[in-house]
């Protein structure tokens, strides 16, 4: 499949009607092809059997370059995948492109695709520390999102419970965001963790407290849960 091929086919979906809602979510200046979730995810699937490495990650890349939104949401979906034999070129793609991405969609996508690459080496951790306290909003959100699968991990290994305590040691920072985007992350991040790991997850919720404080919201994370 060639880079115009996929744009052809990426165009043949096309949704005035959601383009203009893209437009009054994410701005009027970006190119936007209206393609819905749920189809773009199944293009996405059938064009993983299609095209193999190292061209996928050529295709990829001219789609990300084309700075259309759905296209670039497509480049980040090709390359999220499980096992990828001598990824690095990959991983150093992703990052690239995370700072390079223009809204929350867009870094979400590439954080799905971040998170199976750094599940399959957790040393990239060094990588994701330097987001955690970047002044751009997105990139902190991004620390959250590239680390999800630590938060659902209910037995770690050695490597990822290393990193798992260190994203829960910059959890209350993330949870007092400036950023609503990030402050909803990190609530998000947070109730996952509970679903395996309530004392911890509570702790994190509360934060430094006197004992008798302690009783005042010791079930919003349960009422979080449920909601």
């Amino acid at each position: 499949m060639t880079p115009e091929n996929a744009l052809t086919a990426l165009h043949a979906e096309a949704d005035e009607a959601r383009v203009t809602k893209l437009k009054a979510h994410f701005g009027a200046s970006g190119d936007y092809i209206g393609i819905a979730p749920g189809r773009l995810e199944e293009m996405a699937r059938a064009w993983r059997k299609e095209v193999g490495f190292p061209q996928r990650l050529e295709l990829a890349e001219s789609l990300w370059a084309s700075d259309i939104h759905d296209a670039r949401l497509m480049a980040a979906k090709l390359l999220t995948q499980a096992r990828i034999k001598d990824d690095q070129e990959v991983w150093a793609h992703l990052t690239d492109w995370l700072a390079q991405a223009d809204n929350w969609a867009e870094v979400d996508a590439l954080c799905a695709a971040c998170q199976r690459r750094l599940a399959a080496d957790t040393s990239r951790m060094n990588k994701v520390y330097k987001l955690m306290r970047h002044e751009s909003s997105l990139q902190r959100r991004a620390a959250l999102g590239i680390t999800e699968f630590l938060a659902k991990s209910s037995h770690p290994s050695e490597r990822e419970q290393i990193a798992l305590d260190r994203i829960c040691d910059w959890l209350p920072e993330a949870l007092a965001d400036e950023s609503k985007d990030v402050h909803r992350t990190a609530q998000s991040w947070l109730r996952s963790l509970s679903k395996h790991d309530f004392k911890r997850a509570r702790a994190i919720h509360r934060g430094p407290q006197s004992d008798d404080d302690l009783d005042t919201d010791g079930d919003i994370i349960q009422q979080d849960e449920e909601e």
